[in-house]
């Protein structure tokens, strides 16, 4: 599993349709965020996260601040009188 800001969609367009492909930007980097786990058929499932390049922080996360910063910013104030 890989968590993305930057990956674009391709399932359309390839010979499995059923499977959620995407490609992803060249130079992509990415952090491994949990154990990888071994699947029945002997492969191994890893979870990657998406991490910016100047602050080696996730951009998943910094994405989602990002929106909460901005819905919290519009929201309108409520006054309150004793």
């Amino acid at each position: 599993m890989i968590e993305a800001v930057n990956g674009k969609k391709v399932s359309g367009y390839t010979e499995f349709e059923t499977e959620d492909e995407v490609i992803l930007r060249m130079g992509s980097k990415f952090r491994v965020k949990s154990d990888p786990l071994e699947q029945s058929n002997g492969s191994y499932l890893v979870h990657l996260i998406e991490i910016d390049d100047d602050l080696d922080q996730p951009l998943a996360s910094a994405m989602n601040n990002m929106e909460l910063a901005a819905a919290a910013a519009t929201q309108p104030s409520i006054k309150t009188t004793s």
